[in-house]
């Protein structure tokens, strides 16, 4: 029972060494602390395969998503005019609107379905929810295909 009590103690000890080190780090270079903020919200908002608004939940395995979710480059699939619709809601879009994401979902190969879904997450472009449905609908059918 001492021998677990002096790990814990241990433990606790390195940990609040790290907590100070890593302060005064923050506190020379706060610059980096800052970017390094920035990139730990930013994968902390992006869904998981654990996460129920994964749309691809099902999938998450797969090559393709993996290696689209890991690279920080922004892919345009001849989409630039979808950049306006940054930062709305699913549910903000008028018909019209809906309609641009439909003309360009439509003309993706199935190979890159996955990318563009990606890419308009990392631009903070949020699918309209009919668009989504869409997607996964036209996803799954490739997947069965394959």
């Amino acid at each position: 029972m001492i021998p677990a009590f002096y790990i814990f103690c241990l433990m606790v000890v390195v940990g609040v060494v790290l907590y100070l080190l890593d302060l005064r780090n923050r506190k020379r270079h706060p610059e980096q602390a800052a970017a390094q903020d920035a990139a730990q919200a930013a994968a902390e908002q992006a869904p998981s395969c654990a996460d129920a608004s994964c749309a691809l939940h099902d999938m998450c395995p797969s090559e393709a998503i993996l290696q689209c979710a890991t690279s920080n480059e922004i892919v345009y699939y001849d989409d630039e005019e979808l950049d306006a619709y940054k930062g709305r809601g699913a549910s903000d879009y008028s018909e019209s609107e809906i309609e641009q994401f439909r003309d360009v979902l439509y003309t993706l190969k199935p190979t890159d379905l996955i990318g563009w879904e990606q890419s308009m997450k990392k631009r903070g472009v949020v699918l309209p929810a009919p668009i989504r449905d869409e997607f996964i609908a036209l996803y799954n059918e490739a997947k069965a295909k394959n």
